[in-house]
């Protein structure tokens, strides 16, 4: 059994390795997966370009807890063009995950320490002095603190249904569902709101707040119980993490950052409030500073509005990034 258990691993070690170049005029194309060594932690990354000259650009998925490993063509396809795109499985998440069988307690700190830590890996790997830093919704949390604190090491940061002061958000949105429920005399949505507080304590009190929030989007699934079971069993993981992370306040904590920052909003995002994130684009002091607004995007635009989100990228923030290459 423990033979067989270390030809498992030895295979596993072998295939996350594994990489392909192959030229491309006078540039390389890359296409690997790597086990890296992060805060005494294995931690599995995905890279993908088609050039090694272009910048790097790493993405930050938010969750937490969420894995995109496996969707870089679905979701990164074009970025792949203009940039060498890293994906990342944070702790506790997707491969790494089953690298770690010993779960350790999951803090921001923490979390900050693995992004800057990568970010330093991933400079020293491909002899760059910055990088380009995508983050979006609970990852943008990590955006921010590298990019307040290391703004040397990054060409720009891109925040994406970014959580500005998730307290707010999280009370404004609790408040136009209760008075949807009240409007639409919905007493099975009044008595299941009444249940949740800000901070939620339980991830009953999530589940509450996001099925009506679905539910008011038009999601079916929100009411289905595997929706239930899945958000009770994220909680068991993550709502601890999630409610240390919303307790920062950009407007006070982070008025200014001295790197190009670019918002990408959803005008109907209620999860992270869209409004919030325009009142701090006025208020941030940066050397650089542009918000994109999608109409009728939502919270989940990397996923559900991949095209325009790769577009405002490559189209718009290209000639920003590039300026300010090695």
């Amino acid at each position: 059994m423990k033979k067989t258990i270390l030809l498992i691993l030895i295979a596993l070690v072998g295939f996350l390795e594994y990489s392909s170049a192959h030229p491309l005029g006078k540039t390389k194309a890359i296409d690997t997966t790597e086990i890296v060594s992060i805060s005494n932690s294995n931690q599995v990354i995905r890279i993908k370009g088609h050039s090694l000259e272009n910048p790097l650009l790493l993405y930050l998925n938010g969750g937490p807890g969420d894995s995109v490993l496996d969707q870089m063509d679905k979701m990164f396809s074009e970025l792949q063009n203009e940039f060498t795109v890293i994906l990342w499985d944070q702790r506790n998440t997707g491969k790494t995950a089953a690298l770690n069988k010993v779960k350790e307690p999951l803090t921001q700190e923490l979390l900050k320490k693995d992004t800057y830590q990568l970010v330093q890996y991933l400079l020293q790997k491909f002899d760059k002095k910055k990088i380009v830093l995508v983050a979006h919704s609970y990852g943008t949390t990590l955006g921010f603190d590298l990019a307040k604190n290391h703004p040397e090491l990054l060409h720009a940061y891109v925040a994406t249904n970014p959580l500005i002061n998730q307290v707010e958000s999280e009370q404004l949105t609790l408040a136009m569902l209760k008075a949807q429920a009240e409007k639409n005399k919905n007493a099975k949505s009044l008595e299941e709101l009444a249940q949740v507080t800000i901070p939620f304590k339980t991830g009953e009190e999530l589940y509450y707040a996001r099925k009506w929030l679905f539910d008011l989007e038009g999601k079916s699934f929100a009411r289905q119980k595997a929706f239930k079971t899945t958000v009770l069993s994220w909680s068991e993981t993550w709502l601890e993490l999630f409610n240390e992370s919303i307790q920062e306040n950009l407007f006070e904590s982070t008025k200014e950052i001295h790197c190009p920052v670019f918002f990408i909003i959803g005008q109907r995002d209620y999860q992270t409030n869209s409004v919030l994130t325009e009142k701090y684009y006025n208020l941030l002091q940066a050397p650089q500073k542009e918000i994109y607004s999608i109409e009728k995007a939502g919270h989940l635009i990397p996923y559900e509005n991949g095209r325009e989100f790769q577009k405002v990228i490559t189209h718009y923030l290209l000639s920003t990034i590039k300026s300010n290459t090695n």
